[in-house]
């Protein structure tokens, strides 16, 4: 009885082994393993270029945006370097700043970011464009402090800081690596994501959220290919997304991070998206505003107004089998088989309910281009309607099936291996 209590024990011990697949579990990448049930943040993607679109311009008195969150109905803001020592609630329709709170007992010698938790805001005065600051910090606001005025002035607690791996005042110089734009706020920690000129990646520092001194301790370090400038946590849908520019290009990107594990968030997918289409390049400031929808700012210069622009999230996100994109009711439905195509295999679209009428069939790439279209009038003699699509001057990556008619719109997602 003992002996075989004992290979029972091994057979399910082997069993659930064996059900441990590490890999890429994102449809979208261009190694995506069907079999893998672990993510081990391996997944790499095709460029994927996205114009976010205009939301409004902001005033003259919020030029240098330079973070953001969103927080007691408006959008909160603050200039950087130089700046007044004062955040700024914008009207979250018109732009136009609709209330002032004045830190007291700050400086902004330079303003990077702002974050937030259910109770606090945190400001972050670490900017450090020559890499020898000793007087980092992070001011620590009450939210009850804050009252409806359109004026008023708060008091604030303070963090002060320095980098585990900072070994004291000896670059000077613009090309550090000891430079930080960007802050989040978890359940217990502030992440400082480093703005590194000297190489183009990115050092993810983690600090006490309480009044006091402290060490930055180094997590991680991520090669972002660029200068990181801010960064949000949507934690309902565990997402971090940070925004940035390449260095000396100045052309914006922002790095979507997501399906991590608790607070390590460089062990999930990371997808880079370019915004090459926006006229700006400093975008310093982003915040969530819903699931899968938010807001990113920049500062002005000399070619570009200070703009708001909107974002979404949800076309990289959301991994199910099919998204009625449009906001009519679809009356119709397939299934498209195999999800993974296989060099010059055909596509197969079976139509569970198909009315009579026209359609439309096309095929989009990740980049969201065209590359096949189709007109197609049904008239339904049999119970179940079938097509096949070529696939074999299609390159290896993740493409849309676009199906559409005039009561709405249903996309689905396969590979082409």
């Amino acid at each position: 009885m003992r002996i075989l209590s004992i290979l029972l024990i091994l057979l399910f011990a082997t069993g659930l082994k064996a059900q441990d697949v590490s890999g890429c579990t994102d449809p979208q990448a261009n190694n995506f393993d069907a079999e893998a049930n672990i993510n081990d943040g391996s997944c790499t993607y095709n460029p994927t270029v996205y114009k976010p679109n205009f939301r409004f311009l902001l005033p003259d008195e919020v030029e240098e945006t330079s973070g953001l969150i969103l927080w007691d109905g408006g959008y909160w803001t603050h200039n950087d370097s130089g700046g007044d020592n004062v955040i700024y609630k914008l009207d979250t329709l018109s732009g136009e700043v609709v209330q002032r709170v004045r830190i007291v007992n700050s400086t902004n010698v330079d303003w990077e970011d702002i974050a937030q938790d259910e109770d606090f805001i945190y400001v972050g005065d670490f900017g450090n464009n020559y890499g020898n600051r000793d007087d980092l910090s992070v001011y620590i606001i009450d939210k009850s402090d804050i009252n409806t005025e359109e004026y008023t002035e708060v008091s604030a607690t303070r963090i002060s800081f320095t980098y585990e791996d900072y070994a004291g005042n000896q670059l000077k110089k613009k090309d550090n690596n000891f430079d930080c734009e960007a802050m989040i706020a978890s359940e217990n920690y502030i992440y400082l994501f480093s703005k590194n000129r000297g190489d183009d990646q990115s050092k993810l520092y983690k600090l006490p959220k309480v009044e006091g001194n402290y060490v930055a301790e180094l997590v991680n370090t991520f090669n972002t290919a660029g200068l990181i400038t801010g960064a949000d946590l949507n934690k309902k849908t565990n997402e971090l997304i940070l925004v940035g520019y390449t260095n000396n290009s100045w052309i914006p990107f922002i790095w979507l991070m997501f399906d991590f594990e608790d607070e390590d968030f460089y062990s999930g997918n990371k997808r880079r998206i370019d915004m090459i289409n926006i006229p700006a390049t400093q975008t310093e400031g982003i915040c969530y505003t819903a699931n899968g929808k938010g807001v990113i700012s920049s500062e002005s210069n000399p070619l570009f107004n200070t703009t708001m622009y909107n974002f979404t999230t949800s076309q990289w996100i959301d991994n199910g089998a099919s998204l009625v994109v449009s906001g009519l009711n679809a009356n119709f439905d397939f299934n498209i088989y195999p999800n993974q195509v296989v060099c010059s295999k055909k596509l197969k679209i079976v139509f569970t309910k198909i009315p009579d009428g026209n359609y439309n069939i096309a095929v989009y790439d990740s980049m969201g281009r065209i590359v096949k279209t189709k007109d197609y009038s049904v008239d339904r003699k049999d119970e179940d309607y079938r097509l096949k699509i070529k696939t074999k001057n299609l390159k290896s990556g993740t493409y849309f099936l676009r199906v559409s008619n005039e009561k709405g719109i249903i996309e689905k997602k396969f590979i082409k291996q």
